[in-house]
């Protein structure tokens, strides 16, 4: 697990918690230093966009540093160690995105960390409207349905951050960037394709299965191990939208291009931790309101951090 390393006189700190996600806001009277070590579990790991509201966010992560200010993003991820400080008084904006949810969602994700691509403006201007939203209209209540806002929001972030412009590069990264999304967006086409096989995928781009394969081990995962994350992710998404049980979970499982129910529900269960019809059932119950977070104590100080152009160097 990661271990943050924070300084600051005071912080007002509430996370909000909308289903698998978790939105938080704080506001620090000191400076504010965060070296987090890495999560070695996928499963456990989320990637962070940090959203400063005032002030300047710099960072570290992945041999790349820079800064962010105010109404801007980066995304930084907890499988690798990561570093940031803000300054004192700067409202900082966090949402965490557990790993797969991401993953899942758009192309390439590591390539958009530490903020390598320009931001879209346009989108990132939504973006942070919507999470500000978020956190202002359900600070103190939550919304009926949590798991299916959360699932919209999560799709609305990976929309803006695979906005980002990639730039005029040519070279064999981005080639394969591009060969990657339009795979993924034929997978996403034929998700309920019972007979959707790598072969079938890989003639559809008219490239060899070993050259498929090799695409898919940029993430380290395999064909059939993402379209089976596709599969449930969307299945998930189906079941809390239809908290009334319009859709049996047979016909859902069929609908997202599984041939045998038992093996759907093992599966689910494997990758959610609950059964299709819990995930159901946890979407007609709204929990209670959580009280805000005591403030964040001093802590002992820590070393100020200088955020140069190349690296992250410690001063006394």
């Amino acid at each position: 697990m990661h271990h943050p390393a924070t300084r600051a006189r005071s912080a007002a700190s509430r996370p909000i918690h909308i289903g698998r996600l978790t939105l938080e806001i704080t506001q620090a009277e000191g400076e504010r230093i965060c070296n987090c070590e890495p999560v070695k579990g996928v499963g456990e790991a989320c990637y962070m966009l940090l959203v400063p509201l005032s002030g300047t966010l710099h960072y570290a992560q992945a041999g790349r540093t820079g800064s962010v200010g105010a109404g801007e993003y980066v995304l930084l991820s907890q499988m690798e160690f990561h570093e940031f400080s803000a300054p004192a008084n700067a409202s900082l904006m966090v949402l965490r995105i557990p790993t797969l949810e991401l993953r899942g969602r758009l192309t390439s994700v590591d390539d958009h960390i530490g903020r390598r691509f320009g931001a879209n403006v346009q989108m990132t201007r939504l973006m942070v409207e919507l999470l500000r939203s978020v956190a202002e209209v359900f600070a103190d209540c939550p919304p009926p349905n949590p798991e299916a806002l959360a699932t919209e929001i999560f799709s609305f972030v990976a929309l803006a951050i695979g906005a980002e412009d990639r730039g005029s590069t040519v070279d064999v990264r981005n080639a394969r960037y591009h060969l990657r999304r339009r795979i993924f967006e034929f997978i996403e086409k034929n998700l309920g394709d019972q007979e959707l096989t790598p072969r079938k995928i890989a003639a559809s781009s008219r490239i060899s299965l070993s050259y498929l394969y090799s695409l898919f081990n940029d993430d380290d995962t395999t064909v059939s191990q993402f379209m089976q994350l596709r599969r449930l992710q969307r299945a998930y998404e189906l079941l809390v939208a239809d908290p009334g049980g319009r859709l049996t979970v047979s016909e859902i499982a069929y609908q997202v291009g599984f041939k045998n129910v038992s093996h759907f529900s093992r599966s689910f269960s494997r990758q959610f931790n609950m059964a299709p019809r819990d995930a159901r059932r946890a979407a007609q119950e709204t929990p209670e309101p959580k009280a805000p977070l005591p403030a964040v104590e001093t802590q002992e100080r820590l070393p100020r951090h200088r955020f140069t152009g190349h690296t992250l160097q410690a001063s006394p």
